[in-house]
């Protein structure tokens, strides 16, 4: 008969480990929980709306998505400044400065769902009225700085950051 437990020295308690017949019965529902895991940037659940308010008047709304850490650091790179690295062309480049203004900006600009409307961000209209060439631009231009920081937090809540934090109220009841 073999023994199925394992002590867990940090908990400090036995651990019972499914049998290898346990593992295989609940492989299709395991399967299929990692699938629908995976579909986090299509799945509309995860999905918020954003709307944008002044003066307790609606200018205008949008949704956006959570990200991956891949979109993120892509984020951070378009936002971060470089240079060649003074040791030599063999070194590559160095990064120098990230504009988190930039960032934020563009965590917005890759969270942004379209849904097939097409005058977001990218409008050519609304990019010639405010003078600007990029859709980031765009983004810098209609967003105050306190929408962005809140957009920004939503952003990185559907993402999953934070989620392991503990709330005031736990650490006040413990």
């Amino acid at each position: 008969m073999t023994d199925n437990t394992l002590f867990d020295y940090q908990e400090g308690m036995e651990t019972n480990l499914p049998t290898h017949q346990e593992v295989l019965q609940n492989e299709d529902q395991l399967l299929a929980g990692f699938l629908e895991a995976a579909e986090f940037k299509e799945n509309t659940d995860f999905q918020r709306k954003i709307e944008i308010k002044r003066n307790g008047k609606l200018l205008f709304s949008f949704y956006i998505r959570p990200l991956t850490e891949e979109e993120v650091q892509g984020c951070r790179k378009r936002a971060t400044k470089r240079r060649p690295d003074p040791r030599g062309k063999q070194f590559g480049m160095i990064e120098i400065e990230t504009d988190y203004i930039k960032l934020r900006s563009y965590k917005i600009l890759a969270a942004t769902v379209d849904k097939g409307h097409g005058i977001l961000w990218s409008n050519r209209t609304l990019k010639e009225k405010l003078n600007v060439i990029e859709d980031v631009d765009v983004i810098d231009k209609v967003l105050m700085g306190g929408e962005k920081d809140y957009i920004n937090d939503v952003i990185d809540e559907i993402s999953g950051y934070g989620m392991h934090e503990v709330s005031l109220e736990e650490t006040a009841k413990n």
